[in-house]
């Protein structure tokens, strides 16, 4: 039976200390004496595991101030992606499905809550990405301020980080995986000025179908991209 290393049984108890103790975010915890002492592990293993913790952003080292609790994000993930995975084109389609599981799941709530501001923020960033793909530039931020300006009021902010993290992590994939630029096709900025119609002719049927074809411009592509020849 293998044997845990000392510092990930730290990182477990540090954890359920956390949990114990209900802590939250900017909560400190013990000085690194009394919480060794507390959970049965040496200061050493403890320093380690703190390091590790922190690298993972559940905790934040202070200077002079002592370890705190972190406020959760999805930076270490995305910072911490195995490069296995990251070079892998398949678990590159496979991202891309979830994504699009998650937005589409999504979509048909859109137009009850979304503004007038907001649909005239999608129509200026949709012509922006226009204008720079037949200019043969890319458009990859303002894709990315579409796509969280479209679920930023569903009230649902674990949505909202979730969306942006999701496109985050294929953008790097995409560029790790050596997949062609989709921020540079004009028939996916195209494919962002229909949704922008169908959200202004609040037509939910409409909406869906064209968020679909949004996605599947992505996939025809990629499978172009992998096909031999």
């Amino acid at each position: 039976m293998t044997r845990i290393p000392a510092y990930r049984q730290a990182q477990v108890e540090i954890r359920r200390y956390i949990e114990r103790h209900d802590l939250h975010f900017g909560d400190p915890l013990p000085s690194e004496a009394q919480l060794a002492q507390e959970i049965g592990i040496s200061r050493p293993s403890l320093r380690e595991a703190m390091k590790s913790l922190e690298s993972l952003g559940v905790v934040e080292s202070r200077h002079g101030e002592g370890i705190y609790v972190k406020a959760f994000s999805f930076d270490s993930i995305i910072d911490n992606l195995p490069y296995a995975f990251i070079a892998d084109g398949h678990s590159l389609r496979d991202l891309l499905q979830v994504r699009a599981a998650i937005e589409m799941g999504a979509i048909s709530a859109i137009l009850e809550c979304i503004t007038l501001d907001d649909v005239r923020t999608l129509r200026k960033l949709a012509a922006t990405m226009l204008e720079k793909a037949q200019a043969h530039e890319l458009y990859e931020q303002e894709d990315r301020a579409f796509h969280a300006t479209m679920y930023r009021h569903l009230d649902n902010p674990f949505l909202s980080t979730l969306t942006d993290l999701f496109w985050q992590v294929f953008h790097r994939l995409n560029a790790s995986a050596g997949q062609p630029e989709h921020w540079l096709v004009e028939a996916t900025a195209r494919d962002h000025m229909e949704i922008v119609e169908m959200i202004e002719a609040n037509d939910p049927v409409g909406l869906a179908t064209a968020h679909r074809k949004h996605f599947n411009t992505i996939f025809a592509r990629m499978d172009a991209a992998a096909s031999p020849g």
